[in-house]
């Protein structure tokens, strides 16, 4: 039997969740060889963000390997609990922000344009990074291995936009950690991850500049709206396959 903590048991799918694992960091640091809006939006937010982030993982869970969404850690079981700590952690992290700042913090219509892009690409960051990865480098490693790799991984995917590569490590720890109290994704999205997400872009990090504008807010858009539409065509699709 194997110990569930530390262990090593490689197969063939979690060779292809390292192979994605590894794609998504190098759409990002490819970010790095353009300096222009159309390339970003094809290699982040269409290739990494849609595609591979995404639609990828959860055609692949569904219907290539027949498995069900709470591989992923989105799941019914423990949701209360899962939802009381989020929103406990959340606050907390709030609270500890709002404490240690010093300078005043202002928010605007540029703001509410940045959040929104922020909670599209968390919505990749829960299925893919949290859940598809997470799930496959467990199953591989155990998951003391699956909280460091996970958190390496998270951290490098930000090489395009964001290479805060050490802060953003930790950090990674940190979600991941609380995510197994549970094993449930709605332990850190939205509040927990949200309030760090936000207050790290807007206040922390020269990021947010890049996203303060009306652009991101209408990509943001397309996007929540075009993972609708692939939820809907996932949901319809698994229907079928069950009558």
């Amino acid at each position: 039997m194997k110990n569930k903590w530390l262990h090593f048991a490689m197969d063939k799918e979690n060779i292809f969740g390292l192979v994605c694992g590894f794609i998504m960091i190098a759409l990002s640091a490819t970010m790095t060889l353009f300096h222009n809006e159309f390339f970003n939006i094809l290699l982040r937010d269409i290739c990494m963000i849609l595609l591979l982030g995404f639609f990828l993982p959860l055609y692949y869970i569904l219907f290539i390997k027949k498995r069900t969404l709470s591989v992923l850690g989105i799941r019914k079981e423990k949701l209360t609990t899962s939802l009381v700590i989020n929103a406990a952690a959340g606050l907390s992290l709030a609270f500890m922000f709002i404490s240690k700042n010093t300078e005043s913090v202002t928010f605007n219509i540029n703001s509410l344009y940045a959040i929104t892009y922020i909670f599209a690409a968390g919505i990749f960051e829960m299925i893919f990074i949290y859940g598809f990865l997470r799930y496959e480098l467990e199953r591989a490693f155990g998951i003391l291995p699956a909280i460091f790799i996970t958190a390496i991984f998270y951290s490098l995917h930000h090489a395009g936009f964001q290479p805060e590569f050490q802060k953003l490590f930790f950090v990674g720890i940190m979600y991941v950690t609380v995510f197994y109290f549970t094993q449930n994704i709605f332990s850190i999205f939205p509040f927990f991850w949200g309030v760090g997400a936000v207050w790290d872009v807007l206040i922390n990090s020269e990021a947010g500049s890049q996203i303060r504008n009306i652009n991101s807010f209408i990509i943001a858009i397309l996007m929540l709206i075009t993972m609708t539409a692939i939820t809907i065509y996932i949901y319809n699709k698994n229907k079928k396959g069950k009558l």
